[in-house]
């Protein structure tokens, strides 16, 4: 028996190569999403995503007096999740503090101060005391 010039046997030869590559490449895939997710950024975000939905979770004791619904908006949800963040990072978000502000003292150590004619500089809007003011 023939199939399209070739026999049947020659077919199911060629089926056990796909079937055989196919499997190969399944267990290649596999491997790659196993290494992704143990690697530090698939750990850090799986850690991440335990504590967002954790936070969305967590039981929160009912009020008995009948509130207003809240609605979060974008900003809500990027606060929870930075906070979330700094929690996980700081262990308090309060102990982050020192942290930003040291990084924001060393983005303005590489400013260098204006220059006296810039500092004496005089617009429009300011009026004719703008200077003696300073």
């Amino acid at each position: 028996m023939n199939t399209r010039g070739g026999s049947l046997a020659q077919a199911e030869a060629r089926v056990a190569r796909e079937r055989a590559l196919l499997d190969a490449q399944f267990d290649a895939w596999r491997g790659h999403v196993r290494n992704e997710l143990a690697s530090p950024r698939g750990l850090g975000a799986a850690l991440m995503m335990g504590f967002v939905v954790g936070n969305v979770l967590r039981r929160r004791p009912r009020r008995h007096e009948a509130a207003a619904p809240v609605r979060k908006g974008f900003l809500a949800v990027a606060t929870g999740l930075a906070l979330s963040a700094l929690r996980w990072r700081y262990g308090n978000p309060w102990a982050a503090v020192p942290h930003v502000v040291g990084w924001v003292q060393q983005q303005g150590a590489g400013r260098t101060a204006p220059s006296s004619a810039a500092a004496a500089q005089s617009y429009p809007w300011q009026g004719s005391r703008a200077i003696a003011k300073r």
